[in-house]
C-alpha cells in the first residue's frame, strides 16, 4: 500500500509537470500575440491562403514489347487564379493575354464551336457535342441575350411537352425543351452580336472593340463559364506556352494579377498507328461530371475535378481507373494584389497512373494500317484488319481505314467529323458488315454437326438453283461441277450451300452463330457492335420496329446460308470465329491488355489470363473438314490462290464477296465489300486475321493485306530479342 509521503511526492512531480506544460502554451502564445503579432496580422491582412488539386500524370500505353504508343511530355499551362482574379479590367487583361499567346505559339482553350474569323460559321458536324453545349447554353441564357426566336421556340416546346408529351424507343418521356437545338434558331454573328452587347452593358466590355477581338473574347468569356470558373475553380486559358512567354509575365507580374503559371503533364503520341483503339482524351464535359457518361458520374468518384483531363474514347476511356492516377493537393499564398507568394505541395505529391502493357506488336499494327490503306483506298470507302492470337484471344494489330493522327486530332477534329468516310469510327469493332462467303465455314460446321450432311455429300451446281419461284446464282466456278463439302468451301460455291442451308434452316444456323459469338459483343475493352444473326429471332425483332416486313421464309434459309439475308458482322467477330475453329472450339474473349503495371513499373497491378467466353462442341472430323477446305482456297484453283499459292508458310483461309446497299438522295446504290479470313500455319495455327475491304468487290482484293501481316508477324523477332523501354526513362512529375 502507499504511503502518505508517497503520495505527496507524486503529486508534487505531477504539478510540476503541468507548470512546465502551462509555461510552454504561454510562452508560445507570447510569441505568437506579442512578439510576432503584429507581422501575422499584416499577412493576414494582406494574403490569401487556397488549397488546390495537383492533377497527376496519366498512365502510359506501351505494345506488348514495351516500346512506347502513348506517354507524357511536360508543358507550361497559363492558369487564371479564381481567387485572385479581378473583374474590373478583365476584358483588357484577356485580349493582351490572349495576343500574347497568340504570338508565342501558344494554344488558347477556346470552347466556342464558331470560327475564329469572319465570316462566322459553326464549326461542328451537327450533333456533336460541342455544339449541343452552345445550344443549351443559348438556351439558358436566351432572356439575358435577347434572342426572341429561341424565347418562343422554347415556350412552344413547353407547351407542345404539356399537350402531347411523346416518348422514345425506351418509353422514356422527351424532353422538349432539351432536344431542341437552338443553334439553328441563332446565326453565329448573331449570337456573336448579342454576346457582344450583353458583356458591354453587364460586364463592362469596352465597346468600340474589332469583331475580331470580340469573337476571342466571347469565345474565353464563354469558355470560362463552360468551366465553372470562380473563386474556387481555376481556368486553363492556355497550352503550350514557351519560357519567354513566362518570363515576360513574371517581369510584369503587377500587371497581370491573377495569373499563374504551371506545368502540366500532356499526352504525348510516340506513334502515328493505332488512333482508333487507343483513343483521345479531353477536357471532362458537365455531363460526365453528373451523368453515366464516359464512365462517370465522376462528382461521386475521389480524386476527380469538373476540369479534369480523362479518356474520351478507346483504351483512354476504358481503362480510365487506371490511367488516371492519383491527385495531390497545392496551398497558395496569393496575395492581395494578385500575386502567387508561396506555393507548397501539401498532405501528398500527385502520382501518376498505371502503366498499361497493350497487346499489340507496333510493327505488326503498322504493317496493317499501311497495307489497309495501299489496297483499300482506290475503292473511296474504307476498311478494317484485326489480327488475333489464335490461343488466347490478344489482339496482334487492330487497323481501321480511313485513320488519323492523334497528336492533330483536335486541330483537325471537324474536318474528321465532317468525312463521309468516318475516318472516328474504329471499322474493326464498330462496323456491320454481311460476312459473304466467309460465313460458309460456319454453315460447313453446323450442318455436318446436326448431321444435314457427311463427308460424303455432294451436290452439283450447274450455275443456280430453283426455290419458291425464285432462280439464286452461282458465279464462283466456271465449269458445272459436283461437289462435297471440302470443294464446296474451296471453291466457294453457293448451290452448294444453298441446298445445305435450305435443310439445315436458319433457326438452327442462329443457334451455331451464338456458339461461335457472331452477332454478341466479344467483351472487348473498347466500344463494339453486337451485329446481329440471320435467322427468325432477329427477324421478329425487326418486324416489331418495321411492321412491312416480311416473316422469316425459305429463301431466308439458302441466303443466309451464304452469308447475306440479315447477316452482320464486325471484323473482330470474324477473326474470333474463324480462330475458335481452328484452334478445337474455344472461343476467347478478345483483349488488348496484356497487364497493367504501377507507375514506376515496380509492381503488377493486373496480370491478364486468356478468358474463355465458350466452348463449342465440334468434333475433330467437322474440324478437318472444313480446315482442309480452307488449305485448298489458298492453293491451285482455290480463290485465294493467286495470293498464297506461292507462300513459304501453309495457310488456310476463305474469301468472300458481300453485296451492299446504300441510299443517297434518294438514290439507291449497290457495290460488294471484299472479305477475306485467314490462318497461319496451318499444322500448328498461330494467328488468324480479317481483312475487310469496303467496295473491294472480292475476297482476293484484300488478301494481300492478310499476306503482308503474314509477313510481318513470321519476320518479326522473339519477344526476348526486342528492347523494352526501361522504367528510368517514365517521367514521374
Amino acid at each position: 500500500m502507499v504511503n502518505k509521503n508517497q503520495l505527496l511526492r507524486r503529486l508534487l512531480v505531477m504539478g510540476c509537470l503541468l507548470l512546465l506544460c502551462a509555461g510552454l502554451a504561454s510562452g508560445q502564445l507570447v510569441q505568437l500575440q506579442l512578439v510576432n503579432g503584429e507581422d501575422y496580422t499584416r499577412r493576414a491582412a494582406t494574403y490569401l491562403t487556397t488549397t488546390s488539386t495537383v492533377s497527376a500524370a496519366r498512365g502510359e500505353l506501351l505494345d506488348r514489347y514495351g516500346r512506347p504508343l502513348v506517354t507524357n511530355k511536360t508543358e507550361f499551362v497559363l492558369t487564371l487564379v479564381g481567387s485572385a482574379w479581378e473583374s474590373e479590367g478583365q476584358f483588357e487583361r484577356l485580349l493582351d493575354l490572349a495576343a500574347r499567346v497568340k504570338a508565342d505559339g501558344g494554344e488558347l482553350n477556346d470552347m466556342l464551336p464558331i470560327s475564329a474569323a469572319a465570316p462566322y460559321s459553326y464549326e461542328a458536324a451537327e450533333g456533336a457535342n460541342s455544339l449541343a453545349k452552345l445550344s443549351t447554353y443559348i438556351k439558358d441564357s436566351r432572356t439575358t441575350l435577347g434572342l426572341t426566336a429561341v424565347e418562343e421556340a422554347v415556350s412552344a416546346a413547353q407547351a407542345k411537352q404539356e399537350q402531347s408529351p411523346r416518348q422514345d424507343e425506351d418509353g422514356n418521356t422527351i424532353d422538349e425543351v432539351k432536344a431542341l437545338d437552338a443553334t439553328k434558331l441563332v446565326a453565329p454573328d448573331a449570337f456573336l452580336e448579342a454576346m457582344r452587347a450583353y458583356l458591354e452593358e453587364k460586364r463592362g466590355m469596352p465597346s468600340g472593340l474589332s469583331d475580331a477581338d470580340v469573337r476571342t473574347l466571347v469565345g474565353l468569356y464563354y469558355s470560362m463559364r463552360q468551366s465553372d470558373f470562380g473563386t474556387r475553380t481555376n481556368f486553363t486559358m492556355a497550352t503550350g506556352i514557351s519560357i519567354d512567354l513566362i518570363s515576360y509575365l513574371k517581369e510584369h507580374h503587377q500587371d497581370y494579377k491573377g495569373i499563374d503559371v504551371e506545368t502540366e503533364a500532356v499526352r504525348q503520341y510516340d506513334t502515328t498507328y493505332g488512333s482508333q483503339l487507343l483513343g483521345t482524351v479531353g477536357v471532362m464535359q458537365a455531363e460526365q461530371w453528373t451523368s453515366t457518361k464516359n464512365g462517370g458520374p465522376y462528382k461521386e468518384k475521389p480524386g476527380y475535378s469538373i476540369n479534369d483531363i480523362i479518356g474520351m474514347t478507346g483504351l483512354e476511356a476504358a481503362l480510365e481507373p487506371y490511367l488516371h492516377g492519383t491527385v495531390g493537393s497545392r496551398t497558395v499564398d496569393i496575395g492581395l494584389g494578385g500575386d502567387a507568394m508561396t506555393s507548397e505541395l501539401t498532405s501528398s505529391a500527385p502520382q501518376p497512373g498505371d502503366n498499361v502493357i497493350t497487346t499489340i506488336d507496333l510493327d505488326l499494327q503498322e504493317t496493317a494500317e499501311k497495307s489497309l490503306a495501299e489496297n483499300v483506298a482506290q475503292y473511296g470507302r474504307g476498311g478494317a484488319a484485326v489480327a488475333l492470337d489464335v490461343n488466347s484471344g490478344e489482339v496482334l494489330a487492330m487497323a481501321s481505314y480511313p485513320a488519323y493522327d492523334l497528336a492533330t486530332y483536335n486541330k483537325n477534329y471537324n474536318e474528321l467529323l465532317a468525312d463521309e468516310r468516318r475516318p472516328l469510327v474504329n471499322r474493326a469493332t464498330s462496323g456491320v458488315y454481311p460476312p459473304g462467303s466467309t460465313f460458309k465455314v460456319l454453315t460447313a460446321i453446323a450442318a455436318l454437326e446436326e448431321g444435314v450432311i457427311d463427308a460424303n455429300t455432294t451436290f452439283t451446281c450447274d450455275g443456280k438453283f430453283e426455290y419458291g419461284g425464285v432462280t439464286f446464282r452461282c458465279n464462283n466456278h466456271q465449269q458445272p461441277m459436283t461437289l462435297d463439302v471440302t470443294q464446296a468451301i474451296k471453291y466457294s460455291c453457293n448451290v452448294f450451300f444453298y441446298n445445305v442451308g435450305k435443310e439445315l434452316t436458319g433457326a438452327r444456323l442462329e443457334k451455331w452463330c451464338d456458339r461461335f459469338g457472331l452477332g454478341n459483343v466479344t467483351g472487348i475493352e473498347i466500344g463494339e457492335s453486337s451485329g446481329h444473326a440471320a435467322g427468325p429471332t432477329y427477324r421478329e425483332k425487326q418486324i416489331e420496329a418495321d411492321p412491312t416486313l416480311h416473316a422469316w421464309l425459305g429463301g431466308d434459309d439458302v441466303n443466309a446460308a451464304i452469308g447475306q439475308s440479315d447477316n452482320g458482322f464486325t471484323p473482330l467477330q470474324l477473326a474470333n470465329y474463324i480462330a475458335a475453329v481452328v484452334n478445337g472450339g474455344t472461343l476467347y474473349k478478345p483483349t488488348l491488355v496484356k497487364s497493367i503495371k504501377t507507375y514506376d513499373y515496380s509492381d503488377v497491378a493486373v496480370d491478364k489470363q486468356p478468358e474463355t467466353i465458350g466452348t463449342i462442341d465440334m468434333s475433330s472430323r467437322t474440324q478437318e473438314l472444313v480446315m482442309t477446305g480452307m488449305s485448298e482456297v489458298t492453293e491451285e484453283g482455290g480463290t485465294a490462290a493467286s495470293v498464297f499459292g506461292d507462300y513459304p508458310i501453309k495457310v488456310g483461309g476463305k474469301t468472300g464477296t458481300a453485296e451492299m446497299f446504300e441510299t443517297k438522295d434518294n438514290v439507291t446504290y449497290t457495290y460488294d465489300n471484299g472479305l477475306f479470313v485467314a490462318f497461319a500455319p496451318f499444322d500448328n495455327p498461330q494467328v488468324v486475321v480479317c481483312v475487310v475491304g469496303e467496295g473491294a468487290e472480292h475476297g482476293s482484293s484484300v488478301a494481300p493485306v492478310v499476306r503482308d501481316i503474314f509477313d510481318t508477324y513470321f519476320e518479326t523477332d522473339e519477344p526476348d530479342t526486342v528492347e523494352a523501354v526501361p522504367p528510368e526513362n517514365t517521367m514521374v512529375p
